[in-house]
Formats: structure tokens, sequence, C-alpha cells
């Protein structure tokens, strides 16, 4: 969530940033409904401190103190609803957004820069034919067993897949990450404290509702959670690298870049996330688009990095790149991995807090991004990487881990 004494001070600011996301909410009810909860909690604390008395009371006290005592539940539990309703508004205000994001949707996204060669000599098969001549991925058993978008991953797919591991995780232990494996679900709290349980987008996400518990999207939910409600030291950024399983129900996605691996219910990913000082997040954020490029580079594959619109941003991200990679077979770039920095917006939530130089306690601030995916990673690979006669050669730096030159 925002600051409430930026929303007070700045309502136009915050306004703002709504329109600029092509969102609509209230601003005007929500100062309201803030004004009363705030009157209210005033009356509340002026009505307890009449209720403490010295000594025995008398008759007339006593009367007095059960009538205060009544008013005092009454404005306690007026608050309780005036407050749920507040907290229901005022958490879907999303970030600020940062200085230089280009207006509009995603159409508006805006490009950064490009590397790597593009220029096919054949032409190209696409991964499915080319696990087709491999035996690299089998949907069919995967919606026999699960339904549609499940597959298991078979053979060199899965030693690939293992040799991209490997590879970046020895990169991310080079860059000062710790390696984390993490819970696979998360509660309600840290969900919607990281933002991936906005309101009316529950169908987006797999969730055991009689445990409370949603399986994640992402590793950026328990590693928001792991210092929930911590007051850190952060002296040096605190830098994470979590592995796990993603769950995604895409829900109103279908026929948008659908075809195989490329949106999926399940896969792997290795995802950066870190802790800092707010002075210190924009060059942090930089640091993780390195790190992706880095990435990229070891893994030869062309990418371009996109800076994302402010109608494209999700609620928490207050500036965000993608990279995508350059699709042969599509003759275009899509999204391969993205790097945001969420400000104090996810911390605010989940009271991650630090102390300043004045000795103060202040809200850290959280950055996330995508190292690789189990999916689009091995898609880029495959099709970046084939041969005129259907072969496909493993880059250099991915040889050693995989164990061959060739798929």
């Amino acid at each position: 969530m925002i600051d409430i004494k930026l929303l007070r001070e700045n309502p136009d600011v915050v306004r703002d940033s709504i329109k600029r996301r092509g969102l609509s909410i209230d601003i005007d009810k929500v100062l309201g409904l803030d004004q009363k909860r705030v009157a209210l909690m005033q009356q509340s604390e002026s009505l307890r401190s009449k209720l403490k008395i010295d000594g025995k009371p008398t008759a007339d006290e006593l009367a007095s103190l059960q009538e205060t005592k009544k008013r005092f539940e009454q404005a306690n539990n007026e608050l309780e609803k005036l407050t749920d309703e507040y907290n229901e508004l005022f958490t879907q205000i999303p970030n600020f957004i940062a200085e230089g994001t280009p207006e509009g949707g995603e159409e508006n996204n805006r490009e950064e820069k490009r590397v790597g060669e593009t220029q096919q000599e054949f032409t190209p098969k696409d991964h499915i034919e080319l696990s087709e001549l491999h035996n690299l991925i089998d949907f069919e058993a995967g919606a026999k067993v699960a339904g549609a978008k499940f597959y298991f991953l078979k053979n060199r797919a899965v030693k690939l897949w293992r040799a991209v591991t490997h590879l970046t995780m020895d990169i991310l232990e080079e860059e000062g990450f710790e390696l984390l494996m993490v819970p696979h679900m998360v509660n309600m709290k840290v969900a919607e404290g990281t933002g991936y349980l906005p309101k009316g987008e529950e169908n987006q996400n797999y969730i055991d509702k009689d445990q409370g518990l949603v399986m994640i999207a992402t590793a950026e939910l328990p590693l928001t959670g792991l210092h929930m409600d911590d007051t850190l030291n952060i002296d040096k950024p605190k830098m994470y690298a979590g592995i796990s399983p993603c769950y995604r129900l895409e829900a109103g996605t279908y026929g948008k870049f659908n075809k195989g691996l490329y949106r999926v219910h399940q896969f792997e990913k290795l995802e950066m996330y870190i802790y800092c000082r707010p002075d210190e997040s924009e060059a942090i954020l930089q640091k993780i688009l390195k790190v992706e490029e880095r990435i990229c580079s070891a893994l030869e594959i062309p990418y371009r990095i996109i800076r994302i619109a402010a109608g494209d941003l999700s609620a928490p991200a207050y500036k965000k790149y993608d990279v995508e990679y350059f699709s042969p077979v599509e003759n275009e770039y899509r999204e391969l991995t993205s790097c945001s920095n969420c400000t104090d917006f996810q911390a605010r939530n989940l009271n991650i807090r630090f102390r300043n130089t004045n000795d103060k306690l202040e809200f850290v601030h959280t950055l996330n991004g995508t190292a690789v995916t189990s999916s689009r990673t091995l898609v880029a690979l495959l099709e970046n990487h084939q041969q005129a006669n259907g072969e496909v050669t493993i880059p250099e730096a991915l040889q050693r881990y995989y164990g061959s030159a060739k798929l």
C-alpha cells in the first residue's frame, strides 16, 4: 500500500497515478472514510481515558462509567466497520509511477535497446515441432493427467533445464545472491500483501480456501513474506534467489501467445529478490536488469529491453522492464523475463522495516526479477539454437553443464 500521509497531502498525484494506469478508484471517498476513521479513533481514545479512575467509584460515578463504556463500545463497533470499508478501498490504490514511464497501455511499451543477431537463413521450426523431433514435451499425456496446458517435460528437455538452472545459479552466486528453496504455498496475508491477490482477480490463482493458502505464481510471494514483520539490518542489500514451481490459472489469456510452453499452468522459475534502502533501489533495479542481460548473453539468446508503460504496470510496480527474446518462428520479440522496483509498497503491507541513519524506523524497498523459467527460456533456447537439419546446438557456456555440444 502507499503512505496514507502522501494521499492526504498530495491527492492529485495519486489520482494522476490511478488515471495513468487506466484504473478507476474514488479517492474522494477514500479521503472521506479516512477523516471519519481518524475522528472515531480520537473519540474512542477519549472515551477510553474516561474509563480510568482512581479508587472505588461512587454510585454516580459507576452510572457514568457504564454509560461511557456503552458509548466506547458503540464507537469501537462503528470504527471496526468503517475501517473495513476504508481498507477495502485504500488497498486497491496502486503504487506511484516512476518519472520517465511511457504513457498508455501495452502498445506503448518503449524499446530501450536490442542485442544479438536475429537473421535466419532457413525456415525455422517452432518448439513444438522440435519437441516432436527430439521427444521433449508430452502435452497429450499432461492433458490426460491434469487437463489442458499441463505437460510432461521429458528426456533431454529435463536435462537441458537442469543445465540452465545450474549455470544460472552459478551466475547468481557470483553476483552475490543467496540461493533458497521456498514454500510452494503462502497464506492469504502474504498473497494480498505482495499484491498478487487483488480484489476481483482471485480466479487467477489456485486457492485452498479451507486452509487459507494460495499456491504461488512466483517465488516473489514467499520471498517477500520471508521478512514479514521484521526489522532488517540492510547495511548491504539482502539478495535472494528462490527456485520453485509456479502455478497460474491464466484465466482470460487464451489466444495471447498461447501455443505450447509459452503460457502454461505450471512451470519452474528461478527468481531474484532484493531488500534495500530507499536510496539504493534504482541502482538495484539496474543491477537486476544487468544480471538478466548477462544470462541472456550466456545462453546466446537475442533479446531486447522494454520499458513498461503506465497502463501495463502491475499494482505494486513503480518501475518495470521486460526482457524479450527474439522468436525466429514468429519473427518478433516475446516476453522472456521482467524486473520491477516496488519501492515500499509491499514492505508497507507486510511491515518490513529498517533503522535509518537517524535510528528511525523506515520501510525497506523491495525489487524482483526473473532469472530463468522452464517454459519460455527453453522455448527461446530451442528456437534460437536450431539448425537447418533440425538439430539443436547447446550454447558454449551451457555445454559443461549439459555434457554435450548438441541436444
